[in-house]
């Protein structure tokens, strides 16, 4: 199939948008509302609507926040004495992804990889893997899709695929995700529903049938997603030595795969 060779992400639904619309809000503001001192952005945060969970320092003469509406938690960083606001990663004159430490430290009691290793995952892959890499995925998610015939060439490198399953992208995620976690072997429900994507995959399990430890953990791994600060599917997680987390939302092109999963170079 021909694809761009810079696909988008498929991108959530509107109520998972919440959070960065406010953020967007505060980030229009401007410097005529901004006040001065960390009291006032914090009165400002308050008159947003979004509670601040933490405040911390990032040791780059910028303040960082955990901040929080309704389910949905985020980092920001405070920056012109208050005067706006920034999302995203926050590197270091090292090249080190600050952003991803601070997800560890604040945001995600345990650590991010220890969360993602509790939650339900199917694994494809090296069965002794040298390289473990995370991907949340949207059973709806064409890009997903192709993540998923993409990284099959890999396997014999020593890469496992781990991936969790969130619901943000149609009615039918949720009942398609509890699909293949509710199966007798979810491997094969997952590898079934991509082998079938364009012919729609998998019919998703009623509501009523759906277990309620399976909805907790779609929950979950969907909440994660939205703290993460992914923009879209998939969501991609590679742990690198020294280095970290390293996220990046939605597929790369087919041939960056290799050094984005951080296999490129290894014998």
């Amino acid at each position: 199939m021909p694809m761009n060779p810079s696909p988008p992400c498929a991108r959530p639904s509107g109520r998972w948008w919440v959070l960065s619309v406010l953020l967007l809000g505060l980030v229009l503001a401007g410097p005529g509302v901004w006040a001065q001192s960390p009291a006032s952005t914090l009165q400002l945060f308050n008159r947003m609507g979004v509670r601040v969970v933490r405040r911390f320092p990032t040791g780059l003469g910028i303040e960082g926040y955990v901040i929080e509406s309704g389910m949905h938690r985020a980092l920001v960083y405070s920056v012109g004495g208050g005067r706006g606001i920034l999302m995203g990663n926050l590197i270091d004159a090292h090249g080190t992804n600050l952003t991803a430490r601070f997800l560890d430290r604040y945001l995600v009691r345990g650590g991010v990889w220890n969360r993602l290793d509790h939650l339900p995952w199917v694994a494809e892959g090296a069965s002794h893997p040298r390289t473990i890499v995370y991907a949340m995925v949207d059973p709806n998610c064409v890009y997903c899709h192709h993540l998923w015939q993409w990284v099959k060439p890999l396997f014999k490198d020593g890469l496992q695929m781990r991936y969790l399953f969130v619901a943000v992208l149609a009615r039918s995620s949720l009942g398609k995700a509890a699909r293949i976690l509710q199966s007798r072997q979810p491997e094969i429900a997952y590898n079934t529903l991509e082998a079938h994507f364009v012919q729609g995959g998998l019919p998703p399990l009623p509501r009523k049938q759906i277990q309620p430890r399976t909805l907790e953990a779609i929950r979950d791994a969907t909440l994660l997603f939205g703290w993460l600060g992914f923009q879209g599917t998939p969501g991609i997680i590679v742990h690198s030595p020294g280095a970290g987390l390293h996220l990046t939302s939605g597929v790369p092109p087919e041939r960056d795969l290799p050094r984005l999963l951080g296999l490129a170079g290894k014998p």
